[in-house]
């Protein structure tokens, strides 16, 4: 399967390592929210808000709200790349 495509341009190369480094995390922990996304990268809330958006952008369709543990976890067919 291709891989899927980002603009190529430095910013699109940039916007790709950006969505990778929250994946690891998400890897990591099995859930992704902006908490966890500024205590691992030691960002600020605001910091940490544009990369999940940036995150979810990339992976809308897979994603759902977790209501319960206030996150965002993949449907469970889902599998990280």
């Amino acid at each position: 399967m291709p891989e899927k495509s980002f603009i190529v341009t430095p910013a699109g190369r940039h916007l790709r390592s950006r969505v990778e480094t929250v994946m690891a995390i998400y890897k990591e922990h099995g859930y992704i929210n902006r908490t966890l996304i500024s205590e691992k990268l030691a960002l600020t809330k605001i910091q940490s808000s544009q990369l999940l958006r940036e995150f979810l952008s990339a992976h809308a369709p897979v994603l759902q709200w977790d209501n319960i543990h206030q996150s965002y976890k993949a449907h469970s067919k889902f599998k990280a790349h």
